[in-house]
């Protein structure tokens, strides 16, 4: 069989697209021709045309998902040709099924279903028995249950990474982003993890890590093959494990000693884990700051964390040579303006090298969803934003001045003598800050995450990739 993965490949940046990566070498595995194109209806066209694919496969976030499935319907007003959606919105609305564009959806991790589907789809025989599949008969849809997790991810290939080589985006990259773990130990109310533990339950660990031998051994082939200049672990929480951290702490600096970024909780930051990854070459830590509120942080977003904890372990922090970039949220049911500036004084006070900042955007399924609903600010009509930054689906007390302060919000936190003002900024015009606040993230995204030597060819490429970014951003708007 042959597959064509959809994917939004503007959207990504230097992120690549792991979960079709993992998917292609178990197909490929199993004999099957994966193939990867931009989503635009002229290069899905086109790709169509030349490498003549059995299947449609796309990997779904739910706010790529209204652009993807539009795609789909217009390659289907020219061509009849199967189609599968997977990845987390599928997982979690899998009534998407229903539209009749749609053949099959899959939920959950489909390392070993996706090609089962295959193989059979390739012999003409039933799929009944395929797990984590959902399909239709006789114009009904039908649901299979999930497979147990796999607990052992040693088992599970590594990315197939020639996918890529059509795809300079990703395939040129300095940087280059491996997974260490599965699962994540929180329940924030804004996420999906809650949802992604019950529909596992009994079906095997929720927090699974690879073995640190199995983690080096894709990094060394980074650094040598593809000439990885730093890596992005893209965990959900870099694994905090005593003694797992510390033999990858000794062998990475040995055998990678690439610099690199992950993500963590400021609950993990003991000095141990701090030090470990600052010696194994840790950079910069994505950090959830979330809310400068502890009563909203904990009965609103289901974080239980201390203001006066998080300013002591951001100056261990920093104090250990790793940049903080910290990520919060603004405009909370149950909040209001004065909490938001809130936020904007913590992060001024935890010395953030960068903060990110997003409008809440409680989707579907959700606890913070149900949260809104009580709370009588959800928009009766709900629909998925293609970005976080720019939308927002709740109607909110000094909604206009909420808005302006995302936009201020990074500017003030990087310059901290003027953070004092900024009920003063919420009277001025936007454009300043707008212009402003792109040049400073640019400069951040250098200076604060990607810290390695990079060559003026990369430098170049970066510029370009990052603007080109920004205007699909504001053409979003």
């Amino acid at each position: 069989m042959k597959v064509m993965f959809v994917i939004n490949i503007s959207d990504l940046g230097f992120e690549e697209p792991l979960g079709v990566l993992y998917l292609s070498s178990a197909c490929k595995s199993r004999g099957h021709e994966v193939f990867m194109v931009e989503n635009s209806l002229e290069s899905v066209l086109q790709e169509v045309e030349e490498k003549k694919p059995d299947i449609l496969a796309y990997s779904v976030l739910s706010a790529n998902f209204p652009y993807l499935f539009e795609t789909h319907c217009e390659v289907r007003k020219h061509l009849n040709i199967r189609s599968v959606f997977g990845g987390p919105h599928a997982t979690f609305f899998p009534e998407i099924l229903e539209k009749p564009e749609i053949d099959y959806v899959f939920r959950g991790e489909c390392e070993n279903a996706f090609p089962l589907f295959l193989d059979k789809l390739n012999k003409n025989e039933p799929v009944k028995d395929v797990p984590n599949l959902g399909y239709k008969e006789e114009g009904k849809c039908f649901y299979n249950p999930l497979e147990n997790l796999e607990n052992e991810l040693d088992i599970i290939r590594l990315p197939d990474r020639s996918l890529l080589e059509t795809h300079l985006q990703f395939y040129n990259a300095d940087v280059r982003s491996v997974i260490a773990s599965r699962g994540c130990p929180y329940k924030c109310s804004y996420c999906f993890n809650n949802q992604y533990q019950e529909m596992y339950d009994k079906k095997g660990k929720k927090y699974r890590i690879r073995s640190v031998d199995n983690l080096i051994e894709e990094c060394v082939e980074l650094k040598e093959k593809y000439k990885t200049k730093m890596i992005h672990f893209f965990d959900d929480i870099f694994p905090p494990q005593k003694e797992w951290l510390k033999e990858f702490a000794e062998k990475y600096k040995e055998k990678v000693g690439l610099p690199y970024l992950t993500n963590t909780s400021f609950n993990v930051c003991t000095e141990n884990y701090v030090k470990k990854l600052s010696e194994s070459g840790c950079k910069c830590l994505l950090i959830g700051v979330e809310t400068g509120n502890e009563k909203l942080r904990e009965e609103v977003l289901y974080r239980k964390m201390n203001n006066d904890d998080m300013v002591v372990k951001a100056k261990m922090i920093n104090r250990l040579g790793i940049k903080i970039y910290t990520q919060n949220l603004i405009g909370l049911p149950h909040g209001s303006l004065e909490h938001d500036i809130e936020t904007l004084e913590l992060n001024v006070k935890l010395r953030a090298d960068y903060a990110g900042v997003y409008l809440c955007q409680p989707y579907p399924k959700t606890a913070i969803e149900k949260i809104a609903k009580e709370a009588g600010i959800l928009k009766e009509e709900v629909s998925f934003g293609r970005s976080f930054y720019h939308s927002c689906n709740l109607v909110l007390e000094d909604q206009e001045k909420v808005e302006k302060l995302r936009v201020m919000f990074p500017v003030l936190v990087c310059i901290p003598f003027l953070a004092p003002y900024v009920r003063v900024f919420l009277k001025f015009p936007l454009f300043p800050f707008i212009v402003f606040g792109k040049i400073l993230h640019g400069y951040k995204i250098k200076t604060c995450m990607l810290r390695y030597n990079m060559g003026i060819l990369s430098f170049i490429r970066l510029i370009r990739l990052f603007f080109k970014r920004s205007i699909n951003q504001i053409s979003n708007l």
